[in-house]
């Protein structure tokens, strides 16, 4: 039976020592080589302090952690993240965030996976979305820049303040001060003595005014006693104009009316032909006879042109007159001659 070499014997325990060393070294930094892992990237411009090792979070319960970092090829300084997640029954979707933000006070970075809402989910060697979240130093800073801000302008606005009361002292109003105080100081004093004077002549006079309020008094009881035959008065004065507006109103819609009457009347005999003015609004006869009177006047006038010697007897020696037929003279045998044939007319027709 053959024995194993020493040296080989001391070289099987450094070996296994080192594995030990490793794997113990490994499991303490969380990386525990029998469990069963999914593996998981993301791809960041700036890991904000991010390291290998550090936790893998979701929900706040630590699910893996940070395997590898490294730039990603093409120059361009974007850095490659994996981790792995230890829990492979773990699904989450597949627009998840790997958001790198500080763990604890120290600014330990982790990243926390903030689920998203896609039906898909995530496989292992998916590359996630990624963003980083200000450490609490970033977020102190933001919460206190507004504080700093408010608290710059107002002290800018005290010293506004400090400067206007220093130009305000340093002005020549300034100098005036004292006697400014010293008009107050009089005007006051002069107050004083105006209030005493008042008081000494409310004092001399205080029986003649609490005789005056006295009789106020009296005659206010007076009134009081007397509201209700004032009342009265009143109402009586008020009744009385109301009657006499109505009898004045009452006789001139009276006097109206009568007037609207007497005229439908006269309109209504002239419309019937009443009356002078109604014969002449409703018949034409006068319309005809002027009409007629103005033709006999044209007649007559012509006729006295025609025939002057008719109406004056003037004789001239040696000279016969002119006799000619005026307008009027054919006028009166032309209804002559009509008159005539009328009656000859109707005389042949009775014969017939």
């Amino acid at each position: 039976m053959s024995t194993l070499r020493p040296e080989f014997k001391v070289g099987v325990l450094v070996v296994a020592g080192i594995v030990l060393l490793v794997l113990g070294v490994n499991y303490l930094k969380g990386f525990n080589p029998f469990a069963k892992t999914s593996t998981y990237y993301a791809v960041y411009e700036n890991v904000a302090g991010l390291a290998v090792s550090n936790p893998v979070l979701i929900n706040g319960y630590q699910i893996g952690q940070v395997r590898r970092i490294e730039f990603l090829e093409g120059g361009d300084g974007e850095l490659l993240v994996e981790f792995v997640v230890e829990h492979p029954e773990l699904y989450f979707p597949s627009n998840s965030v790997a958001m790198i933000h500080s763990s604890d006070l120290f600014g330990t970075k982790a990243i926390r996976i903030e689920q998203g809402d896609s039906p898909i989910l995530a496989m292992a060697g998916d590359t996630l979305l990624d963003n980083v979240e200000d450490d609490i130093a970033a977020q102190v800073a933001k919460q206190i820049e507004p504080l700093q801000r408010k608290t710059t302008d107002l002290i800018k606005s005290v010293e506004e303040v400090i400067q206007q009361i220093e130009a305000a002292f340093n002005s020549e109003a300034t100098s005036r001060l004292p006697e400014a105080l010293e008009s107050v100081q009089r005007t006051v004093q002069s107050l004083e003595n105006t209030a005493a004077n008042l008081d000494s002549t409310v004092a001399d006079n205080r029986y003649n005014f609490t005789k005056v309020m006295s009789n106020v008094r009296s005659l206010t009881s007076t009134l009081n006693a007397s509201s209700g035959d004032l009342t009265n008065a009143i109402e009586n004065f008020s009744t009385l104009s109301d009657t006499l507006s109505r009898i004045e109103f009452a006789a001139m819609m009276a006097k109206a009316n009568q007037a609207l009457e007497d005229v439908t009347q006269i309109t209504g005999k002239i419309s019937a032909g009443e009356g002078s003015l109604g014969k002449l609004v409703v018949s034409d006869s006068l319309h005809n006879g002027l009409v007629a009177t103005n033709l006999e006047l044209q007649l007559l006038l012509d006729d006295l042109q025609m025939h002057p010697w008719k109406y004056v007897q003037v004789n001239l020696i040696g000279r016969k007159q002119k006799s000619e037929f005026s307008k009027k003279d054919l006028q009166r045998l032309r209804k002559i001659i009509d008159e005539e044939l009328e009656a000859q007319g109707g005389g042949s027709s009775d014969n017939d």
